[in-house]
């Protein structure tokens, strides 16, 4: 069972105290106090963990400073919608706000190679509006004879530039506790300049001891890929680790699935769970185009495969973008053949508006014809 406060509840008040008092005294009961900052106010919700069944839901709505109560019917029991339609949520980092209203594009490196590559595609970004980028600092490799990534070599100077040119977030893949601790202290060096998605990789999906670790930490939002050949159940329980350990402010990705069914792709694209993933969770869905497809190969009306699988997932309703841009694939270390050049990019913006455009009057038709029935 999970309360929802009243906005902006005072935990010095004393209906707070005495709503905790009473919590305290139920026998068999635990609880866990979570707080969700929006843009405009604070909500606090209590997630009563045991035998809440015998608990009666007018009662527990009567209780001071509650303003709604939830009865957990699913598996996800954080990060869960629990059949509730109208059950929001978002967050804020680095003054973006992340929910599944919300569209966001995060193109850059897949790994970061050389600082020109880096500022020569930061500046790209900023000429266009953008102020969030993919920069990927440790890369887990197939084979153990690729290009592992500068690691920690790179991020006082991607953390430098980012500064320089407005960027606010950096989404970046961590495979190791330590990879958490090492972007924090090149932050705190760097003075802050901007704030690090921490990416769990689809590799990862099922690394537990570290989703528990991305999960203790709060100062930084976790971006969680689904795994590649586990179902989208595992995938989504996986993200609910993070949230039982205390982190709620989760993305999770769709990457397309490893199966030879896919070919000529990378991997079977999977954006159709997009309103699947919004249905069961309350969590933000993003796509990785450039993964599910693997190349630049084009159809015959001349639109990349890149951008035609980016479409189908934002019409969908996507929330996150994350893309690989390169100013010089053909020196890139990691996944060059996929990339996009930077100056497609204000192509590629143009391409997500018109299918974003296309799905809120989607969106505006059907309620129109709700209300009209």
């Amino acid at each position: 069972m999970i309360l929802i406060l009243k906005p902006d509840a005072e935990h010095s008040s004393a209906d707070y105290q005495l709503l905790i008092r009473y919590l305290d005294s139920l026998s068999g009961i635990t609880q866990k106090v979570r707080h969700v900052q929006g843009t405009e106010q604070r909500l606090t919700e209590i997630y009563l963990l045991g035998d809440t069944a015998r608990l009666s839901l007018n009662f527990m709505k009567s209780l001071p400073c509650v303003r709604r109560v939830v009865r957990v019917q699913e598996a996800y029991r954080v990060l869960g919608r629990h059949g509730q339609d109208d059950f929001p949520y978002s967050f804020e980092y680095k003054g973006v706000r992340f929910d599944q209203d919300s569209l966001h594009i995060f193109a850059g490196l897949c790994a970061v190679d050389t600082r020109e590559h880096v500022e020569m595609m930061m500046r790209t970004l900023k000429q266009h509006g953008q102020v969030c980028t993919r920069m990927g600092a440790y890369k887990p490799r197939t084979s153990p004879y690729s290009f592992q990534g500068h690691g920690k070599v790179c991020l006082p100077y991607v953390f430098e530039l980012a500064g320089k040119y407005g960027i606010r977030i950096i989404a970046m893949e961590v495979t190791h506790e330590s990879h958490i601790a090492e972007i924090d202290e090149a932050l705190t060096q760097a003075g802050h300049p901007t704030g690090v998605l921490l990416q769990i990789g689809t590799r990862n999906t099922q690394n537990f001891e570290l989703l528990k670790c991305a999960g203790r930490q709060q100062e930084h939002p976790v971006l969680i890929k689904r795994g590649f050949g586990i179902t989208l159940n595992e995938s989504l329980n996986a993200a609910e680790y993070l949230a039982s350990e205390g982190n709620s402010k989760v993305i999770f990705a769709l990457r397309g699935m490893k199966t030879n069914l896919g070919d000529p792709h990378r991997n079977m694209v999977d954006f159709s769970h997009v309103p699947v993933v919004h249905r069961l969770t309350r969590m933000p869905v993003c796509i990785d185009p450039s993964h599910s497809v693997g190349s630049r190969h084009k159809s015959p009306d001349g639109i990349l495969d890149v951008m035609h699988v980016t479409a189908q997932g934002v019409i969908a309703g996507a929330n996150m973008v994350l893309v690989d841009f390169h100013p010089r694939p053909s020196k890139a270390l990691v996944d060059g053949p996929q990339a996009l050049l930077p100056e497609e990019l204000p192509l590629f913006i143009e391409d997500i508006r018109i299918a974003r455009e296309a799905y809120e009057k989607r969106r505006a038709l059907v309620r129109s014809y709700q209300a009209a029935a």
